[in-house]
C-alpha cells in the first residue's frame, strides 16, 4: 500500500515530553489510558523488593545468642527499602529502553535499505539477537518502526513499536522487556489499530503481536486475532480513565 503522511494535519509530538498534541491540545497516550487497570502482582513485587532489600543490607550483630541492629542503621534502611522497588523498576526501565532503541534503529535500517527485511546482526545483545532469529525465522518484513499516530475523536495519541507483514498478513507489534506478557499489551496494541484505522492506514490487520525479550536472555512470542474483544477492553479502560478523571476534576 502506500504509505500516507503518518501525522496528520495539526498533530505534533514534542520528544522532550514525550507527548501528543492536536491543535494545540495535549492528546492523552495510549498507555497513560492502561494504566487505570489493577496491577496486584506489582503489590507483592514491590513488597518482596522491600523485604529482599532489608535482608541484604541490615547490619545484625549476634551477642550471647542475641541478635541485635543499631537504631540508626535500622531507620535508614527502612527508608532506602521503600524505594528499593522504585530502583529496581528504573534500573530495568533503562535496560529496556536501550534494547528499544536498538531494535527501532534495525527495522529501520531494514525499511530504508532493504525493504523491510532485517539483514545480519553483529551486536552482543541476547535480547536483540532474539529478535532477529525471531524476524528472519517468520520471514518479516517490517512496514513501520515507532510510527507516531493519534485520534481525534477518541482524542489519544500513540507510539507503536512496529507493524509488519507475515505471510502477507499484516500485525501491530510491541515489545516488552519485563516478565511476561499479559492481557493488557494486546489492549494497548487494539488501541494503536484503532488509531491506524481513523488515520486511514491498515484496514486489513490480521492481529496483534507481542515480543517479550527479557533481560534474563528468555524469549516469547505471542498473538493474538480477537481484535474486537481487545478493541472492546481498551474502549473499557478508556471509558473508565475519562469517568475517573472527571470525577476528580482533571478533566
Amino acid at each position: 500500500m502506500t504509505k500516507k503522511d503518518i501525522k496528520g494535519v495539526g498533530y505534533e509530538f514534542v520528544e522532550g515530553g514525550h507527548a501528543h498534541y492536536l491543535d494545540g491540545e495535549r492528546l492523552t497516550g495510549i498507555t497513560t489510558i492502561l494504566g487505570v487497570i489493577a496491577k496486584p502482582a506489582l503489590i507483592s513485587w514491590a513488597a518482596n523488593m522491600a523485604v529482599d532489600y532489608i535482608d541484604e543490607k541490615l547490619p545484625v550483630k549476634r551477642d550471647n545468642n542475641v541478635l541485635s541492629v543499631d537504631a540508626d542503621d535500622f531507620k535508614r534502611i527502612l527508608e532506602e527499602a521503600r524505594k528499593a522497588h522504585t530502583r529496581k523498576k528504573e534500573e530495568a526501565g533503562q535496560k529496556g529502553t536501550d534494547v528499544h532503541a536498538e531494535v527501532e534503529l534495525l527495522i529501520k535500517e531494514a525499511i530504508d535499505a532493504s525493504r523491510g527485511i532485517v539483514g545480519a546482526y553483529s551486536g552482543t545483545s541476547e535480547q536483540v539477537g532474539h529478535f532477529i532469529n525471531w524476524a528472519k525465522d517468520n520471514k518479516v518484513k517490517f512496514l513501520e518502526s515507532e510510527a507516531k499516530i493519534y485520534s481525534k475523536s477518541l482524542f489519544l495519541g500513540g507510539i507503536c513499536d512496529f507493524v509488519c507483514e507475515i505471510d502477507k498478513e499484516i500485525w501491530i507489534g510491541d515489545i516488552k522487556t519485563g516478565s511476561g506478557i499479559y492481557a493488557e499489551a494486546f489492549y494497548q496494541t487494539a488501541g494503536y489499530q484503532m488509531l491506524f484505522e481513523e488515520m486511514g492506514l491498515y484496514s486489513n490487520i490480521k492481529g496483534h503481536l507481542i515480543l517479550n525479550l527479557k533481560k534474563t536472555g528468555e524469549f516469547k512470542e505471542k498473538r493474538s486475532i480477537s481484535n474486537d474483544d481487545n478493541k472492546q477492553a481498551f474502549l473499557s479502560a478508556l471509558s473508565l480513565y475519562r469517568i475517573t478523571a472527571k470525577t476528580n476534576g482533571t478533566l
